[in-house]
């Protein structure tokens, strides 16, 4: 009795954590993302989103934009755009210039890891998963 009260407990929890983080990216949301374009502050151009088999894609690991050593990836830890210091990085969550994505409608809104509470921030690590691009 009392391993089936852990398991059900546990479910539980763990529902109430993804449910947490599922409002971060939904999947209908996939669509806006497919083919968008991320662009830094300053107009540069850091790549597309959308399937890792893609070219241009930042989730494609064998192009310039999904490598960990492009300096115009978002994934080189070392560049302007992917440290967790410079107020132009996704990976600040406290920076104020994250690049933006954008489709042809328009701002779809910012790559960014945080801040949590400021809407039009997209983590790519959400989409990435979200959408299935990997």
């Amino acid at each position: 009795m009392m391993l089936k009260t852990k398991k059900i407990l546990i479910s539980m929890l763990l529902a109430a954590f993804f449910s947490l983080y599922a409002d971060e990216v939904n999947s209908w949301e996939c669509n806006d993302f497919q083919g968008a374009k991320v662009i830094s502050s300053d107009g540069e151009y850091l790549g597309d989103l959308g399937p890792s088999w893609s070219s241009d894609s930042i989730f494609n690991d064998y192009s310039q934009y999904g490598s960990t050593w492009h300096q115009n990836s978002i994934f080189n830890e070392y560049s302007e755009h992917g440290n967790s210091y410079s107020d132009t990085s996704v990976f600040n969550e406290n920076a104020s210039n994250p690049p933006k994505i954008i489709n042809d409608e328009g701002i779809v809104g910012y790559l960014s890891v945080g801040p949590s509470w400021q809407n039009k921030r997209y983590s790519p690590h959400d989409i990435k998963y979200t959408c299935d691009w990997d």
